[in-house]
């Protein structure tokens, strides 16, 4: 049986997959050992033409190539297709550290782990090292097995980035579990729940993943269809883990949810004053209409504390609020 599979899904990334597959390529284990599936999801440029330029000089990538799904429906024909013991995600435009991963999958079987997280890097376009968020950086990295329910409570965070876990498949699919198709940050809805169900999660404090932040993506655009489509993908996510938190029977892992509606919630706040002040009073309609007030405290930092005691109080206040701080600036 192969030892890893690795997931690489396609859209207009044709200036960075060259770099992501060589890091891939790059390793220290035998390629008989992983294969690399890579799905092309409708890409309009050469993308998938670069991966079947590497799959023609290397038996173990595997090109698989469908009409647009999105992010989460390419993620889903990645693992139907996975063969390993293994799995994880590697973005496009990301790379990963050369020689790394006999480490992590030797930690994984010495271990008994059905889930691995490593430790990453921000880069800009020219590979240069760059500052995580303060609310990253406070995430504890420090090697502990705990169960995946505890994990989530105490150890994951904020950040829910699938792609820096290494996961035991068949926790994945005997459970069943997922992307969900249409809405943003597909991760945040994914990766939790596949937390509920593993009994075994390290960590290992090495940054193994390196992070491209990228002028044009979603997340960095300036672009105002693609700042609405973010936001009403974002109040579909915040919806889902309304729905998810009622499933919980674990009361841990129901906190995390509410902290976590919370801090998606605030992100619809912001992200409303900045490119839409005049319509918040819908966007707050829709946060009260899904039960998200009063917020949850985060367990981070002082300013968070302060911003959910203020949308508290009041979430037109807290918009006026972000708003005018944003004006001065």
């Amino acid at each position: 049986m192969l030892k890893l599979s690795i997931i690489i899904t396609l859209y207009k990334s044709e200036k960075y997959i060259a770099k992501c597959l060589d890091s891939v390529l790059d390793q220290d284990i035998p390629e008989t050992d992983y294969e690399i599936v890579v799905v092309n999801d409708g890409s309009p440029d050469r993308s998938y033409d670069i991966a079947l330029e590497y799959a023609s000089r290397h038996s173990n990538i595997v090109a698989l190539t469908h009409e647009n799904k999105g992010l989460a429906g390419a993620r889903n024909t990645g693992l139907d297709a996975a063969k390993a013991q293994y799995i994880t995600f590697v973005d496009p435009d990301d790379y990963i550290l050369t020689n790394s991963f006999a480490a992590l999958l030797k930690q994984m079987d010495d271990e008994n782990l059905d889930m691995l997280r490593m430790n990453y890097q921000m880069v800009n376009e020219d590979y240069q090292e760059i500052e995580r968020p303060k609310v990253a950086r406070l995430v504890d990295y420090s090697p502990c097995i705990m169960d995946g329910k505890e994990f989530l409570a105490e150890r994951l965070g904020y950040g829910c980035y699938v792609w820096t876990y290494i996961y035991r498949m068949s926790v994945i699919k005997d459970n069943g579990i997922r992307f969900t198709q249409g809405i943003y940050f597909d991760d945040t809805d994914w990766l939790p729940r596949v937390l509920c169900v593993a009994k075994r999660v390290n960590t290992v404090d090495l940054k193994r993943y390196f992070y491209v932040q990228r002028e044009g993506s979603l997340v960095n655009t300036s672009d105002m269809s693609s700042h609405f489509a973010k936001l009403d993908g974002m109040l579909r996510v915040v919806g889902i883990l309304c729905g998810r938190k009622k499933e919980q029977e674990s009361p841990v892992a129901a906190d995390w949810y509410g902290r976590m509606i919370s801090m998606m919630s605030l992100s619809v706040l912001d992200t409303v004053s900045s490119i839409c002040f005049e319509r918040r009073g819908e966007y707050i309609k829709q946060l009260k209409k899904l039960g998200v007030f009063p917020l949850k405290q985060p367990h981070t930092t002082r300013n968070l504390a302060v911003k959910v005691m203020l949308c508290n109080i009041s979430a037109d206040l807290y918009c006026f609020t972000i708003q005018h701080i944003r004006h001065i600036r």
